[in-house]
């Protein structure tokens, strides 16, 4: 029989799958923000089930407390005779079904399907149905009101784009797409015990930012334009770690959920393992995503469709000056390799950027935050070892459903499979991050001010400058203690991060 978390996590997956596959116009949890909040539900109801199940039969497991506290737990109830495993088995997979049925109601035939297909193989046992979906229900409560919902808070200002240079405006290529989550910021936080400060980007016009200027403009660039430096291995990475919500493949969460699952059959992790494994992962990706969107629309920063176009005076809504001779590094007709939309030749867009500010990037978060939250948690159970570099010893191969050997690009091309090998989560940590350089839709800073993955570990503690930084204080401070709900004194007025 399939572990229960395994098999729980496959179908909290699928279901971001199925998402941003089926009738795309009704999904419920799109894009990053929201889908990286539904994995983490699932998982913590998934945890909660099986150990609140196993101590309720007098088996108790070696984990820590469970995150709901013991005023959100529900009562506990087992027939005589009850098998703890089996008993621990059906409230993890009743917990799953009703936290996911909550997020995901157009995928009720799937979350149904797989839950008779559980019980067939483990066998039904009600009381433990009874209790898990209680658990279930307890998270969807503990969740609900949290401030992810569509309807206007009118406490957040309205978001409103600026015409200066250097701030978020629409991708000029693709006109009408909107800005994605202007207020998710705000959500309330998972598990973090402190809204976590973020340095401010290099400011236009510095070294340091027209070194990163010229490198997108040269690694990022549409495929066959002129200055195009970018390696066949530098666009196989941007490719790799895409995952832009599109057709069969879904966001980055189910991503990075697919190689801890690869790692965690490796390392022969026991269910206790993968429930707190995976819990700590997706919180942290939870937890990732409000952070993120906040200091993306408080520091406003422009893409590099933008932020090459217009990087001379005389360009741009704001100019205010004429005259000056345009000379690179601007170049107003630049265009990005962009995002590749994978599956989709019905809304293919050659040269997309995403609807939301660069700094700092979300995907650079989400991996580091993830990848970081199992790298201590396996080390802490011996089954990972980290260096003082930053590096570990968690090599692993991974084939992406980007270039799986079945999904297409825009024109219809099946992409060929690619097994990719790393040394360790360190290096796909900084390879996630570094892989929006090469679609030309991030700036290096996004994710890190490094050149390589130990740079990127000594300038997350030296400049506190991007993505990568935030995930790991993110990974960090769940992990530093028994997770529990973030307090509601965490918010993130209470510092003042001026840009």
């Amino acid at each position: 029989m399939e572990d229960p978390i395994l098999f729980w996590n496959a179908v909290t997956l699928e279901c971001n799958r199925l998402d941003h596959t089926v009738d795309r116009a009704r999904r419920t949890q799109a894009g990053p923000t929201l889908s990286s909040r539904a994995t983490a539900m699932a998982h913590i109801a998934m945890h909660d089930a099986y150990v609140l199940a196993r101590a309720g039969l007098g088996s108790p497991v070696s984990l820590d407390d469970p995150y709901l506290r013991a005023a959100q737990q529900p009562a506990f109830s087992a027939a005589p005779g009850s098998v703890p495993a089996v008993y621990a088995a059906i409230a993890v997979a009743a917990a799953a079904s009703v936290t996911l049925l909550h997020l995901y109601p157009n995928q009720g035939g799937l979350i149904n399907a797989e839950f008779a297909k559980f019980c067939a193989a483990w066998g039904a046992d009600d009381a433990a149905h009874r209790f898990g979906s209680a658990v279930g229900q307890a998270v969807v409560t503990l969740r609900r009101n949290d401030g992810a919902n569509p309807d206007p808070d009118t406490s957040i200002p309205n978001y409103m784009e600026s015409a200066a240079p250097g701030r978020h405006r629409e991708d000029p290529l693709n006109g009408g797409q909107g800005f994605l989550g202007p207020r998710y910021g705000f959500v309330r936080p998972f598990a973090i015990s402190s809204f976590h400060l973020l340095a401010k980007h290099p400011d236009l016009g510095t070294a340091a930012y027209l070194a990163d200027l010229n490198e997108v403009a040269a690694k990022g660039v549409a495929a066959y334009s002129n200055g195009n430096t970018r390696s066949a291995d530098e666009t196989m990475i941007g490719l790799v770690w895409a995952y832009d919500g599109v057709k069969e493949l879904g966001t980055p969460p189910r991503l990075y959920n697919q190689v801890l699952r690869g790692l965690a059959v490796a390392k022969g992790l026991t269910t206790e393992q993968l429930a707190r494994m995976f819990m700590l992962a997706n919180v942290a990706m939870g937890d990732a995503g409000i952070l993120a969107w906040f200091y993306k629309y408080h520091y406003d920063l422009w893409r590099p469709v933008l932020g090459i176009r217009e990087h001379d005076v005389a360009m741009g809504p704001g100019t205010i000056t004429g005259g000056h001779p345009v000379a690179p590094p601007c170049d107003p007709f630049w265009s990005p390799l962009g995002a590749p939309k994978t599956n989709s030749p019905g809304e293919a867009v050659p040269s997309f950027t995403p609807p939301f500010p660069a700094y700092p990037s979300g995907h650079a978060t989400f991996g580091a935050a993830a990848f970081h939250a199992a790298r201590l948690y396996l080390s802490s159970i011996g089954k990972a070892t980290l260096h003082a570099d930053g590096s570990d010893d968690l090599a692993f191969q991974f084939v992406s459903d980007e270039v799986n050997g079945k999904s297409f690009d825009p024109s219809l091309n099946v992409r060929p499979r690619h097994m990719r090998s790393f040394d360790g989560l360190h290096q796909a940590i900084y390879e996630n991050s570094i892989s929006r350089i090469f679609l030309g839709v991030h700036w290096r800073f996004d994710g890190t001010t490094g050149q390589s993955a130990a740079g990127m570990f000594a300038n997350a503690i030296s400049d506190n400058i991007g993505g990568v930084p935030l995930g790991l204080a993110i990974a960090n401070d769940i992990a530093s203690g028994k997770i529990k709900p973030t307090p509601a004194t965490v918010k993130p007025q209470a510092f003042d991060a001026t840009p």
